[in-house]
């Protein structure tokens, strides 16, 4: 293994081990606190050396470290027991404030405080945090009153501030920054799934609607009718055709939603400005009179591409749906950063469509998000005696564009 290799795996197997971080913690607190006793920083608490002397020199640092080491002891279990770990620091400190007190178990209750604002419960956190604000309270007034003045208590009051209470704000924030966090990603998630939801709504309605309404109409078409042989084979012929486009599709999705890197290699092309000329003889097929204008098909992403074709198409349906036997006209042009789509169809009078499901009211949306979800845009409306379907859609899209809630009415 290489020396790059070795470091990357003990950097993984450091982050994904809490007790070597604790192990790591305890030991070199220990090593610091012995190191600050033998150079001398003990008997910080001199009023409250109750040995007078007794066990001054080479001795008191020894029990001291004695006392440290209980210290580091106690910080090996402040994850798992973080209140005993405490109760046991807490007694440290006590038994360290009667030899004089030191800066290493000042390290060790700071560590230990710490611990508890991050691993123990709500309602004790709570408590803890009570105890260091009658603490610093009591010690403040009492250590003010015996020295009497006022700034001795707000110096001592500032001092324990630092040493309790700073180690509970600390890891408070800290826990804070992490729910953030948390919060954060669970709404990303929710947001992708609730735009995941969307986009296959929006692809299901388009590949397999538009098919249905078809085969929907071609039958209606041909149960209104006296029966004739020629019509209904054709309508027959009609319905299968769109019933076997719709299964062919729906495959392709399928393939393309299952595959985990690139898809099947038989599944479906996706739709583009080349296969409009086959939407047209559909549309006319269905009873529509289609013109197509485009001179040479634009050479555009094949994002681009594809949402044209699914707009065309999806107005094409509608024009069947809304005005069976319309003339309609089909216009495909580009400019230097965009393409325009324009589908225009005569109107005629109001048509009965025979079952509700036949309108779902979705198709402008269908039609104007995917406009948007390439940062274009898409107007629908009457004008005169003709429908406008009109989609502007950019040669280079910016795909990170949220997508636009539909504006306008249903079709």
């Amino acid at each position: 293994m290489t020396e790059a290799g070795l470091r990357q795996r003990l950097a993984e197997r450091w982050r994904g081990s809490t007790q070597l971080q604790d192990n790591l913690t305890a030991v070199t607190t220990f090593a610091v606190g012995v190191v600050l006793n033998l150079v001398g920083l003990t008997d910080v608490w001199h009023d409250l050396d109750v040995l007078d002397g007794h066990l001054a020199g080479p001795t008191q640092g020894w029990w001291q470290s004695v006392l440290l080491a209980v210290g580091c002891l106690a910080m090996l279990g402040k994850r798992r027991r973080p209140m005993r770990a405490l109760g046991v620091g807490a007694g440290v400190v006590a038994a360290d404030a009667i030899l004089g007190g030191s800066i290493a178990i000042v390290l060790v209750l700071f560590d230990l405080l710490f611990s508890a604002g991050q691993f123990a419960s709500a309602r004790a956190r709570a408590a803890v945090t009570t105890v260091v604000f009658v603490l610093i309270g009591t010690a403040s007034v009492v250590g003010g009153l015996a020295i009497g003045e006022f700034r001795a208590a707000v110096f001592i009051g500032l001092q324990l501030t630092t040493l309790l209470f700073v180690p509970l704000w600390w890891s408070a924030n800290l826990r804070q920054q992490r729910m953030l966090g948390v919060l954060t990603a669970e709404r990303t998630a929710r947001e992708a799934v609730l735009a995941e939801r969307a986009a296959v709504a929006r692809d299901l309605h388009d590949v397999i609607a538009a098919h249905l309404s078809t085969t929907a109409i071609h039958s209606g078409a041909a149960l209104a009718r006296p029966p004739d042989a020629e019509h209904d084979r054709a309508a027959l012929r009609a319905v299968r055709t769109s019933s076997l486009t719709a299964l062919e599709e729906m495959r392709s999705m399928i393939f393309l939603l299952r595959a985990d890197g690139f898809p099947a290699a038989d599944a479906t092309a996706p739709g583009g400005l080349d296969r409009l000329p086959e939407l047209a003889d559909a549309a006319e097929a269905g009873g529509l009179r289609v013109d197509l204008s485009m001179a040479a098909v634009p050479q555009v992403p094949a994002l681009v591409g594809h949402a044209a074709y699914r707009i065309v198409r999806e107005a094409l349906t509608n024009a069947g749906k809304h005005a069976p036997g319309s003339q309609v006209r089909v216009e495909v042009a580009e400019a230097a950063d965009h393409v325009t789509v324009t589908v225009t169809n005569t109107l005629i009078r109001a048509v009965d469509l025979g079952h509700p499901t036949l309108s779902s009211g979705t198709g402008l949306a269908s039609m104007r998000e995917r406009a948007a979800l390439l940062g274009g845009a898409l107007s629908a409306g009457r004008d005169g005696d003709h429908w406008r379907v009109r989609a502007t859609l950019p040669r280079h899209p910016t795909v990170e564009v949220p997508v636009a809630r539909p504006a306008g009415g249903l079709r």
